[in-house]
């Protein structure tokens, strides 16, 4: 406990929220002697789902008795007793049901009102850090979308999108692919009750729901096919679905295809999958005021630069190359290199990729000298000690430049030097990551051959 309740405090006062509360939702967490301490990230998340359900806690409501109960609840979820606040939304559901003993019999009103307490009580499940707790928060959240049923077809459809998402977190949160699997068949199942013509918004948030448990489930298990389709349910969605009918949404879409179109693209070297990801990319951007969510925004643009880059790359296009670089420096120019060094590191090594594919371009040596000197800033902060394998990759394509540049001086010192370089990365990476360390393999005889040549002469 030494070691989390510095932790707990710092994530608790950052959310404003009571550190015994969070304490309370990782309590099972901790209390598993053979499990690692949750990070930041998780412990983040969990402030987050307990101030949406503090919010709805206490939201305005005409019943007095129904708000009482749920201002106890609200209390007792600040105070880290969870046990007792689903007491409190229990009694509130009896109360809201009354002496009825038929369910249909009750008025649209107080159906949904029944539904809503026990998506509530499906979120307090959903506060406890647990897989066994995310399971019954989806459960929960699955009977209020069949209490609701089709006296409020938006709040229903509402519930059991929330039901995927709890299964989601599931493999989010603690790993594997049940998560994955089970949110996919909820969501499958929800897609054959819509129409993508009448229900368009609802068509397209189960889509988009469905291809994000799709990618996760690639990630997971490492099935190509699963992204491609993920990339279909994304397609299909983005047909019917036009901006302005849910611009958050549609924003969503375009990201998630721009991006599995980016992996897909560069995976199978399909030209056409990079320039709808540059496409998708780009209409977003377009309509996008930066200062309304920076942080998205800037991942957005980084995200079309590694298209930009590796198309441009491929057809050995300056313009599309100088357009990747330029947007790799407006986000390197945001990320604080003190909080961030390694992301910083990452943006200069793909500056420096970009400079080198530019080079190739110019007859000056001045764009390739200024890529090995990005190479070497993001070396910096990517060091052999403690991150050995983005070491060795940097280190690599340093190497690789400074080969470049020697093939063009005829400068047999630094070549000698590049493919030294070279070998020491290769070294590098063979013990820190076997797997990883074959494609520097290719690489390096690649190299090698260049620097015979050279040497040679």
């Amino acid at each position: 406990m030494d070691e989390i309740t510095p932790l707990l405090a710092r994530v608790a006062g950052r959310h404003g929220l009571p550190p015994v509360a969070l304490a309370a939702m990782v309590g099972d967490w901790l209390t598993d002697a053979g499990k690692a301490l949750p990070n930041e990230t998780l412990l983040d998340r969990k402030a987050q789902d307990f101030l949406a359900l503090a919010r709805r806690l206490t939201s305005p409501l005409d019943d007095a008795e129904i708000r009482r109960l749920r201002a106890e609840a609200a209390a007792a979820i600040a105070a880290g007793r969870l046990a007792e606040a689903d007491k409190a939304l229990a009694k509130a559901e009896l109360h809201l049901i009354g002496k009825v003993t038929d369910l249909t019999a009750l008025s649209a009103g107080s159906r949904v009102r029944i539904g809503e307490n026990r998506a509530d009580r499906a979120a307090l499940s959903f506060l406890r850090a647990a897989p066994e707790s995310y399971r019954e928060a989806a459960a929960r959240y699955g009977e209020a979308s069949a209490l609701i049923g089709l006296v409020d077809i938006e709040h229903s459809r509402r519930a059991a999108l929330d039901q995927a998402s709890a299964l989601v977190r599931i493999s989010e949160d603690f790993g594997g692919r049940e998560g994955y699997d089970a949110a996919a068949a909820v969501l499958r199942r929800q897609l054959e009750g819509l129409d993508s013509l009448e229900d368009t918004t609802a068509f397209a948030e189960a889509e988009e729901a469905l291809a994000g448990a799709l990618e996760g489930l690639a990630q997971v298990t490492d099935d190509k096919s699963l992204r491609s389709e993920a990339l279909a349910h994304c397609r299909r969605a983005l047909e019917h679905l036009q901006r302005d009918e849910a611009p958050l949404l549609w924003r969503a879409l375009k990201l998630r295809f721009g991006r599995l179109a980016l992996i897909l693209g560069k995976r199978q070297q399909d030209e056409a999958l990079l320039e709808e990801a540059i496409s998708a990319f780009a209409t977003v951007l377009a309509a996008w005021d930066r200062s309304s969510d920076e942080t998205r925004w800037l991942e957005a643009e980084h995200m079309i630069a590694r298209a930009r880059a590796v198309l441009g790359s491929r057809r050995n296009d300056l313009a599309l190359l100088e357009r990747a670089f330029n947007s790799l420096t407006r986000v390197a120019a945001a990320v604080d290199r003190e909080k961030e060094p390694l992301r910083w590191a990452e943006l200069q090594d793909q500056m420096g990729s970009v400079l080198g594919a530019m080079a190739e371009r110019y007859t000056e040596p001045v764009v390739i000298e200024e890529a090995i000197a990005t190479f070497a800033a993001a070396l910096e902060e990517r060091r052999r000690e403690t991150v050995p394998l983005l070491w060795a990759q940097t280190r690599a394509a340093q190497a690789e430049a400074m080969l470049q540049l020697a093939r063009r001086g005829k400068d047999k010192d630094l070549a000698q030097k590049a493919l030294a370089q070279l070998v020491e990365a290769v070294e590098t990476a063979r013990k820190a990551d076997p797997g990883a360390a074959a494609g520097l393999q290719q690489r390096l005889a690649a190299a090698g051959e260049l620097a015979t040549r050279l040497l040679s002469e």
